[in-house]
């Protein structure tokens, strides 16, 4: 059976939403690692780095997210299967070469991406984000947005900003946990709200493109 690895935060950015959804129809084994167990490279057939509070962009990356880059980069030695989303994409950019910048302003919207490569990447997408990516030149963008990379793809590593597994509970609740004004993320809530399924079965399908083609 395969064996799928998630690598997050304990108890914020942590839910798994569409990618739990998407892990149980196809029957994989899910092993949930925690940054704060400072843990070894999973034994596993495909990896997941979900997002975090934290930074790797210039001037803003800590100690413990430039371990998290040597981390990724040790796995992706392996060629195994990796999904990073949000931050887990920022992280690939770094391990690769690429490189993340602070935003002025938290990007918070349900959107549509510009010069798309990849059909599974079309349609509007849930994003919340600070930092911007710029892919690494040995990288294939498959997605912009007017300030950054929305999508790339590294061999079989992936790097979507999106953050892929949101729905609009989760939404809401990272909002409130980070004490976020409602009106700040009330137009990312609504999308979700009113084109959930749709958000779900496109995530799936990208999924599938990732892990199983």
């Amino acid at each position: 059976m395969t064996r799928i690895s998630v690598l997050s935060h304990r108890d914020v950015a942590h839910e798994l939403g569409n990618l739990g959804s998407w892990i149980e129809s196809r029957g994989w084994t899910l092993d949930r690692v925690y940054r704060e167990d400072s843990p070894l490279l999973p034994n596993a057939d495909a990896l997941v780095v979900l997002g975090s509070p934290t930074s790797v962009a210039d001037g803003f990356c800590a100690a413990p997210a430039a371990d998290e880059i040597e981390w990724v980069g040790e796995w992706l030695t392996s060629n195994r299967p990796y999904l990073g989303v949000c931050f887990g994409a920022q992280v690939l950019a770094r391990s690769t070469g690429g490189s993340v910048s602070r935003m002025e302003t938290t990007h918070r919207i349900f959107e549509s991406f510009d010069d798309v490569c990849a059909t599974e990447l079309e349609g509007r997408w849930a994003v919340w984000h600070e930092d911007a990516i710029s892919a690494p030149p040995v990288g294939d963008v498959l997605a912009t947005m007017p300030h950054a990379h929305a999508a790339f793809r590294v061999g079989d590593a992936w790097g979507v900003q999106p953050h892929i597994e949101f729905t609009a509970e989760i939404v809401e609740r990272l909002g409130r946990r980070f004490d976020v004004d409602e009106s700040k993320w009330r137009r990312l809530w609504e999308g979700l709200r009113d084109h959930e399924d749709d958000h779900r079965t496109r995530a799936h399908r990208l999924l599938d493109r990732v892990f199983l083609k």
